[in-house]
């Protein structure tokens, strides 16, 4: 018996240390993966925090994640992304330089959410941050008890300057003493959600439950197509009751987190591209008045208050056709193209100022 545990431990210490060496080398941890654990998010992180080059964080929600585009027949998503497109800009402005731009984007991410990841993120000390904004995220259907955050696991998650990786003090016990150590000193342990996120589109239980659907779309035929429309009138109902309870007002959850993300990236002199969500301008009108958007936007911007070089801010983009877009606000692969263009030069210029 003794024997037999003996054998098992070095079989798997000698997994770890292969897949120590060769998983990170193969870049399978920069894949775009839908975040939904603090092991997923800290794999993602570590290979971002040891790449040695021009580093970009791109964090946000359902529009800087992108899958949006594979929900729509686009099979090749992933290098689609705003994350991705961006990489290649940057890298054909830095030839023979290293560039990674890690796409931290989480479907939902409210400002509350995104207070965290800034936080978590800062001291991996990427060259640059880039986040979008929506008037969505400051609906007062946010500020209610139990709907100001969409990841509580990211309020008590920290990993360091040196990547080591916390659940929180104080709470726990044990179980949270002995996770901690398995994910900082276990790779295979730590890598699993990640693993099971890009294999299995989450864990294996979705992947089939993604299958039985796919074969029932398949089966339905224009049926399908009929729901994937009826879906997409759904989506703008729910995105016009938002708008109208947006409120920017300083006792707002979501304004405050806004706030504290603002005096966080200045205190740590850290350059930061922030860019506004730009709705499908055909769509627009249905979700907000001419009149009440522009002076959403006046407020946003004075709250924002860009001091460039370090603090950036790109505001609604009027380079955005209708016919790029997916929905009301989400984009296809030559929205983002177009987005990235945007974005790249004044994101160049502040990486070129550090």
């Amino acid at each position: 018996m003794g024997v037999t545990v003996a054998a098992l431990v070095a079989i798997l210490a000698c997994l770890d240390v292969v897949l120590r060496v060769a998983a990170p080398a193969s870049g399978i941890f920069q894949t775009t993966i839908d975040v939904q654990s603090s092991t997923a998010l800290y794999a993602k992180l570590e290979e971002f925090r040891k790449f040695d080059g021009l580093k970009v964080a791109v964090l946000g929600d359902s529009l800087i994640f992108g899958r949006a585009m594979r929900d729509k027949g686009d099979a090749g998503w992933q290098a689609h992304t705003l994350s991705s497109q961006l990489q290649n800009w940057l890298a054909e402005e830095h030839p023979g330089q290293k560039v990674l731009v890690a796409n931290f984007g989480m479907n939902g991410t409210l400002p509350t959410d995104l207070e965290n990841l800034v936080r978590i993120v800062l001291p991996s000390k990427p060259d640059a941050i880039v986040f979008d904004l929506s008037l969505r995220s400051f609906s007062r259907d946010f500020d209610r008890e139990g709907e100001t955050r969409t990841r509580l696991w990211l309020d008590t998650l920290s990993v360091d300057a040196n990547g080591t990786y916390s659940t929180g003090k104080g709470w726990g016990g044990i179980a949270r003493w002995s996770h901690d150590a398995l994910v900082n000193w276990w790779f295979l342990y730590r890598s699993r959600d990640f693993l099971q996120a890009l294999w299995f589109d989450g864990s294996p239980f979705n992947f089939l439950v993604g299958l039985r659907d796919a074969a029932d779309k398949r089966l339905q035929g224009s049926a399908g197509a009929t729901g994937d429309e009826l879906g997409d009138v759904v989506l703008l109902m729910r995105a016009r009751a938002r708008y109208e309870k947006i409120d920017l007002a300083p006792d707002n959850p979501q304004r405050q987190a806004l706030d504290r993300i603002l005096r966080r990236v200045s205190e740590a002199k850290q350059p930061t591209l922030i860019f506004y969500a730009t709705e499908n301008p055909k769509v627009l009108p249905d979700l907000l008045p001419q009149k009440r958007f522009a002076e959403l936007q006046a407020q946003l911007v004075q709250i924002i208050s860009p001091r460039p070089p370090d603090r950036v801010y790109v505001g609604p983009l009027a380079t955005l056709p209708a016919s790029e877009f997916l929905d009301h606000v989400h984009l296809d692969k030559a929205g983002y193209g177009q987005l990235s263009a945007e974005l790249g030069p004044p994101l160049d210029a502040m990486i070129g100022r550090r």
